[in-house]
């Protein structure tokens, strides 16, 4: 009998490439770093690092205050208030647009891929009408990610200073310990996160009930999700090599164009070959992205049908809200 994971991803793998119309909504929806085992890597590699600012820089932004502020009149100091409140205030607008549309992006990509049947899956604008009325329990569900994994992160942060400050092999040990616990956690959660996810969009479960049925799903089938998470990141790292692969492949007749253009002293042909090397690049790069983004929500989705739906009320439950089109998540 072949492992789970193996008709779950060759599943995963023809959807997400059939699917090419939802691949910008997967790039939409991997803004914020949940939902595959790509982030658990980059949380892993940029979370567990120290924050740490210059002293030399803190210094010199107060050195060029001070100097600055009694050459200030009240005027200037009232209109340069009002600059920094507009450049603060439409950061953080674009920045919540930016969330926002990446939490809306996971709800529709959840559900596209969920009431998928067949070769028969909802439009783009029914999915994404899902996604944006499930807003606030995804937000909800995100915001709980990031708490448990700062959390997490602040835990190995103590560890990390304790063996900064004593250099002992004890302590040492303390902080790989609170690395590895960091790791198991995060995966955990992402994992618990993205099956929670599909128990709001697909079974129409409240935000703790979605938690419970993840938790309880990832504690009965963990080998079953690790071994999938470890595919992933294989296939990921795959996905990235072969970007890489592709662009020196298309950089070699580009790089002869960039010499033509020095012989001949082509400005414009100089630019042209330039313009297209990025070009080049940046679609490979999106395309790439949105395939294997989509491919993680694929699988995670897959999967939880897979194992989540083992009894027969779970699947009528599915059903009668995808033939009923009701997709009210509670709470939202």
């Amino acid at each position: 009998m072949e492992p789970v994971y193996r008709p779950v991803l060759r599943d995963a793998f023809r959807v997400a490439w059939e699917e090419k119309r939802y691949w910008w909504v997967a790039l939409l929806a991997g803004i914020t770093l949940t939902g595959s085992v790509y982030d658990i890597g980059f949380r892993v590699l940029n979370m567990s690092a120290v924050p740490r600012v210059s002293g030399d820089t803190w210094g010199m932004l107060w050195t060029r205050a001070v100097v600055a502020w009694p050459t200030l009149t009240l005027g200037d100091t009232i209109l340069g208030g009002m600059k920094v409140f507009q450049i603060i205030a439409v950061f953080f607008l674009v920045l919540f647009t930016a969330w926002a549309l990446s939490l809306i992006a996971q709800g529709a990509l959840v559900y596209a891929l969920g009431a998928r049947r067949g070769a028969r899956s909802p439009n783009v604008k029914d999915a994404l009408t899902v996604g944006a009325r499930a807003l606030w329990p995804i937000l909800v569900l995100n915001l709980f990610v990031m708490i448990v994994l700062l959390s997490v992160r602040g835990l190995m942060t103590i560890a990390l200073s304790g063996a900064i400050q004593n250099t002992t092999a004890l302590s040492y040990l303390a902080y790989i310990v609170a690395f590895l616990a960091f790791v198991v956690v995060a995966a955990a959660v992402i994992m618990i996160q993205v099956f929670a996810l599909n128990a709001m969009i697909l079974q129409g479960a409240t935000l703790a009930q979605a938690l419970d049925r993840a938790a309880r799903l990832l504690a009965d089938h963990w080998v079953v999700a690790v071994e999938t998470a470890a595919i992933l990141f294989v296939i990921t790292a795959g996905a990235s090599v072969l970007v890489i692969a592709v662009n020196m492949l298309v950089g070699v007749p580009l790089f002869l164009l960039a010499i033509i253009s020095l012989v001949f002293q082509s400005k414009a042909l100089m630019l042209l070959t330039i313009y297209t090397a990025v070009a080049i690049f940046v679609a490979a790069m999106l395309a790439v992205a949105g395939f294997v983004i989509q491919l993680h929500y694929a699988t995670w989705t897959i999967l939880y049908r897979k194992l989540g739906e083992g009894g027969v009320l779970p699947k009528i439950h599915r059903w009668v809200r995808w033939f009923t089109h009701s997709t009210h998540v509670p709470g939202a």
